[in-house]
């Protein structure tokens, strides 16, 4: 190849490069490159979009009409002529735009319309019709025009979402994560023999062997990939934003091929300067650790070497028994219990009963692994002096739990930190809705309404994380916290999910980052209310993992018990 002159920028961006990977090798600055490489064809796509869709705009003086269609196998909602007209301009002008590029597009002409039932048996068309005639056609409504992408290797594939996790205990199966989304071939589902079929993640790209009952078919937009979304009505409150600004329900991260790891995949190019600023200002200073907080506690010098205990959280409702929210509150929305595992109540919070649907809460069991824990710490002379912990309410309820088990459950008050949640890619839709302080300490948590986090919520919210990110967010966290409490001294506690006992450890001791495939083989061996010991190493300058002074705790799984049995 002939040489090229390197310039400036060029020259920027790879000690940028450089820099936001912690200076750790040419190749890992080389897949932040390709990861942060803006694609000018799928931005000219957007742009395009944006500019056609308000060409066309300016003719929509009112909001857009529908009109209902009523047969005896097919009812819908069709949008009335002149408006529909005016959409297939759009798509007409816009298929115009790029009949000289190399893209091959065509317009969507056929009748623009919603279907609200189909092919369905006579006797409910009544009750159907009815339904039908309530729906208010002139409800004040926001239209926008998306532009999606998927990933045409798939195509010939239905789309599963994960409803119950599984880890894979043969080396040819798949693992199943809650949040992500299978392909599976419909010959694999119709002459599976066995009710295992062989899918691809969505979230890693690994292929292999499910049980296809722990997943249900879903729409294929799921695993789309959204890029522009421009508000079409002038009247309606729509506005035009990127593929970062939209509702949740919709937002995914890029959509992964066969085989592709996570770690190398690209964000979406249409996201935002904000996005991306929002993304740097976690991971590009990860080595410029924050100063101590103004409103830190003053706990006084204290000397000698500093551990610090980071903790798994304790056995969880949701992967205990499986969906449990519609089963254990009514229509009142009141709790329940179905199991004596179950806790006797769950607390309040404004988001209802699916709040707890992505932030569940702890078994009793769980809650009895982290007091087990805490007192185990107790007897061989632990004692914390900081604690910071995941915003998850399972998190928090460990915490709770050890540090009852210590005994200093009232003298010692949580920091909540955004920063030690888990793996964003394993949230591709949204994150979840966290109580907030006020509700956790009317829960009876005592944490810190000053506490002001190291990595706040908002640098988490739509932000696409690959595995080698997520190892420097918690690096740069770890990091942080040693230093802020440095001039006071002390352990310090870090309460977490299964990945952060290696994720906060990892590079603090002289290790790299793992890849996604390894990270995800490792957690499988980091039970509930793991526990792992970093101690401070002043003669080598760093940290190394130390032995525990008391064992972990450990027991079987114990099935649920049907009385019935007996009956046969």
């Amino acid at each position: 190849m002939p040489a090229k002159t390197l310039t400036a920028p060029n020259m920027l961006s790879r000690e940028k490069a450089l820099a936001a990977t912690g200076n750790r090798g040419v190749q890992l600055a080389s897949d932040w490159l390709l990861a942060h490489a803006p694609d000018e064809c799928s931005q000219q796509l957007a742009r395009t979009l944006k500019h056609v869709v308000e060409l066309q705009r300016v003719n929509l003086e009112e909001p857009l009409k529908l009109e209902t269609y009523v047969s005896q196998n097919f009812m819908g909602v069709f949008v009335a002529e002149e408006h529909a007209d005016l959409l297939k301009r759009i798509a007409m002008q816009y298929v115009k735009e790029f009949s000289n590029s190399t893209i091959n597009l065509e317009p969507h002409v056929k009748s623009l319309h919603l279907t609200l039932a189909y092919q369905f048996p006579p006797a409910h068309f009544p009750a159907l019709k009815l339904l039908v005639e309530q729906l208010q056609l002139d409800s004040l409504a926001s239209w926008e025009v998306r532009l999606y992408s998927r990933d045409a290797r798939v195509s010939s594939k239905q789309v599963h979402k994960v409803l119950y996790a599984h880890n894979p205990r043969e080396s040819d199966e798949l693992e199943l994560r809650i949040g992500d989304y299978i392909y599976i071939t419909a010959d694999a589902l119709n002459s599976t023999p066995d009710g295992w079929v062989e899918g691809t993640s969505w979230l890693t790209g690994c292929d292999g062997y499910l049980p296809a009952n722990y997943t249900e078919r879903t729409a294929e937009s799921d695993a789309w990939t959204l890029h522009r979304t421009v508000g079409l009505s002038k009247l309606g409150v729509g506005q035009d934003i990127e593929g970062n600004g939209v509702a949740p329900s919709l937002q995914k991260p890029p959509s992964l091929g066969v085989g592709e790891p996570l770690s190398s995949s690209k964000p979406s190019d249409a996201t935002s300067d904000s996005s991306e600023d929002k993304t740097a200002s976690v991971y590009e200073s990860h080595v410029e650790p924050l100063d101590k907080p103004d409103d830190a506690p003053d706990l006084g010098p204290i000397t000698g070497p500093r551990h610090i205990f980071i903790i798994r959280h304790g056995e969880r409702v949701d992967f205990t028994f499986g969906t449990w929210i519609p089963y254990c509150f009514d229509e009142a929305g009141e709790y329940m219990r179905k199991d004596l595992n179950m806790p006797k109540r769950v607390p309040s919070r404004s988001t209802g009963p699916q709040g707890f649907f992505k932030d569940c809460p702890l078994t009793n069991v769980g809650v009895l692994q982290a007091t087990l824990t805490g007192e185990a710490m107790k007897e061989a002379g632990v004692e914390i002096h900081h604690v910071f912990c995941s915003p998850s309410l399972r998190c928090v309820q460990t915490c709770t739990g050890v540090l009852t088990g210590l005994g200093q459950v009232e003298e010692l008050a949580i920091a909540i930190e955004p920063g030690l949640f888990e793996w964003l890619a394993w949230y591709p839709d949204s994150l979840p809705e966290w109580m907030s302080g006020k509700e956790l300490l009317a829960a009876g948590h005592n944490v810190r309404e000053d506490y002001k986090p190291f990595v706040r919520l908002e640098e988490l919210t739509d932000c696409r994380e690959s595995a080698d990110q997520f190892y420097m967010r918690s690096f740069y966290l770890v990091q942080s916290v040693v230093k802020c409490t440095a001039d006071v001294g002390g352990n310090i506690l870090l309460v977490g999910h299964a990945a952060t006992l290696d994720v906060c450890s990892r590079q603090l001791v002289g290790g790299v980052p793992r890849t996604s495939q390894e990270m995800t083989r490792l957690i499988q061996k980091i039970p509930y209310c793991s526990l792992v010991s970093i101690k401070e190493a002043p003669e080598e300058g760093g940290w190394e993992l130390s032995d525990l002074p008391f064992p972990p705790v450990t027991h079987s799984n114990n099935m649920r018990f049907d009385w019935k049995v007996l009956l046969t």
